[in-house]
């Protein structure tokens, strides 16, 4: 069945918390459960996102089977995790980053079976960041308590590498250890075309209007 993108609109937060749900959660310790990766997001925070942030769907027989979410620089620099940005151990000169347009990949959420789907969704929202001035996107992904090791194959087909770790504290959760990584635009383009789906992608990207 074909799966389609679109940007989210008002109501689609409803999905998003349900896809979240079924997710599995898999701690360090190797025992998993469902309930989702997905860290301090309910319905009024996805729906602040979708209102603000550079947010796509996949939708099939419209249902919505998993999406994006990508800070543009002015919500990045007015949240918390730029706050935060000096609590990290960075492998890079944060300051030369600092003075460029920025990105922050906040979300990225698929259920199982719609891989070639989410190849196409997370170059289509990258690109479309990108294309808007974005020079560099950074994203964390989770080590401790929670494994979340989703991420990687997408920043690693992109060229990304690792720019730093972060201890925080998660209400509910408690503390939780981050790995941070960054993706350059000229990264993305010129190893985005060595990806095997690129050709699919390159047939099916969307034109967002934000």
């Amino acid at each position: 069945m074909n799966t389609t993108l679109r940007k989210a609109v008002p109501g689609d937060e409803h999905a998003f918390v349900k896809i979240k749900q079924q997710l599995p959660l898999t701690m360090t310790d190797g025992t998993t459960s469902t309930g989702g990766f997905l860290l301090g997001t309910d319905e009024e925070t996805y729906l602040e996102y979708i209102n603000n942030c550079i947010c796509l769907v996949a939708e099939t027989a419209q249902e919505v089977v998993g999406f994006g979410i990508i800070f543009p620089d002015h919500v990045l620099r007015g949240s918390d995790i730029w706050q935060r940005r000096h609590s990290a151990q960075w492998y890079i000169d944060l300051g030369t980053y600092e003075s460029q347009r920025l990105g922050y990949f906040e979300q990225f959420a698929f259920l199982r079976g719609y891989k070639r789907s989410a190849v196409l969704l997370a170059y289509n929202i990258a690109r479309h960041a990108y294309l808007s001035g974005c020079e560099t996107i950074f994203t964390t992904t989770v080590n401790k308590p929670i494994l979340n090791l989703a991420a990687i194959p997408f920043i690693d087909a992109a060229n990304g590498i690792k720019a730093g770790n972060i201890d925080e504290v998660y209400p509910l959760i408690g503390q939780i250890n981050s790995d941070i990584y960054l993706v350059t635009a000229a990264d993305f383009f010129s190893k985005a075309k060595a990806h095997p789906l690129y050709p699919f992608c390159a047939e099916n990207t969307l034109d967002i209007q934000y």
